[in-house]
């Protein structure tokens, strides 16, 4: 999945916390979260930042103390984003403006909220040290470094234990994915499920109507390029993240673990550009389709996937590193 804001929508709410900002919002929302890091800008990059009382994403009371940036006029967000108490806390203030382009943010960057139609400045930053402590993290966004944003609904530390967390008030299991640089308050946790068509619940802590969600498997343990990842993350499995409002046909070429439609994803293991396509999900083994054990939430009416692939002439294969064994995630690929 891309690191673009939209994929914390549910974080922004108060009242539910869903690696999209727009997840991550809302009071209480989850977001769907980024595993897929990106470029970082590195620390070194924020020495060129605006410091101190009155920049971007500093704390304040009133208005007034909120000066970078140009354009509208400044405003202080005193208690939540946007000053909306559907959405998340803002502790001890964060400085903002309204803003049509970077250019309006001095050395911060302008952010669409997924609750808002309009724009707004929030700080840059590219470490796990850049952020005010407590409260705030800094967030990805985009290919390459992220945002200040709040941690309140940071719900889990990915490099804890095996990854797992528990999901909602019901606690079923989930499995903790970064959205963010730093480990403690960095982490999301998703759902977990069996890869399949409609195996998911609509995320219905990302406001209303709840977007529908897809099952992909994940190694949080590896880099995009599936290489050890320097972050230590360590969630193995199957979760549920927001579905693509442009999801991408079996065959066609793709970038991103959640650019397919429901019941595929994306080859990016593929050692030749032309094969990181979208494949079906398939389930290892001669079992067939698994049902759904103690702790796993899926809807009615969800088809878990078993070790037949759709198109004559493929099997189900360790496309995704899972490995091999009776049952693991895979995806259907012609025999050699």
């Amino acid at each position: 999945m891309s690191r673009s804001l939209h994929l914390f929508s549910s974080l922004m709410f108060s009242a539910v916390l869903s690696v999209s900002v727009g997840a991550l919002t809302y009071c209480g929302g989850k977001s769907t979260s980024n595993v897929d890091g990106g470029g970082d800008m590195g620390p070194d990059n924020e020495v060129n930042l605006c410091n101190g009382a009155g920049c971007i994403g500093a704390s304040c009371t009133k208005d007034s103390e909120c000066t970078e940036g140009t354009g509208s006029a400044p405003t202080c967000w005193t208690t939540t984003l946007l000053n909306s108490p559907k959405l998340v806390a803002t502790p001890s203030g964060y400085c903002s403006r309204e803003c049509l382009s970077d250019s309006d943010c001095g050395t911060a960057k302008c952010v669409t909220l997924p609750s808002s139609s309009k724009k707004y400045c929030m700080a840059r930053c590219s470490s796990a040290t850049r952020c005010r402590k407590p409260g705030y993290s800094c967030a990805f966004d985009g290919e390459a470094g992220g945002i200040c944003f709040p941690s309140a609904n940071f719900d889990c530390n990915p490099t804890a234990s095996d990854g797992i967390c528990e999901y909602g008030a019901d606690k079923y299991l989930g499995g903790c994915i970064r959205v963010a640089y730093e480990s403690d308050h960095g982490g999301v946790c998703h759902s977990q499920c069996l890869v399949g068509k409609s195996t998911c619940p609509n995320d219905d802590r990302a406001g209303n109507p709840p977007p529908p969600q897809q099952c992909i498997y994940l190694d949080t343990s590896l880099d995009s390029g599936g290489n050890p990842s320097p972050a230590g993350d360590k969630f193995k499995g199957n979760v549920c993240f927001q579905q693509s409002v442009t999801p991408i046909a079996d065959g066609m070429a793709c970038k991103y673990w959640t650019d397919c439609a429901d019941g595929y994803q994306c080859d990016r293991y593929n050692l030749m550009e032309t094969g990181k396509v979208c494949r079906q999900l398939c389930v290892q083994g001669t079992m067939g389709a698994p049902t759904p054990g103690p702790g796993i939430l899926m809807p009615p009416g969800g088809i878990p996937a078993g070790n037949l692939c759709n198109t004559a002439g493929q099997g189900c294969a360790n496309s995704l590193r899972a490995g091999a064994a009776e049952g693991s995630t895979g995806l259907c690929q012609t025999s050699n």
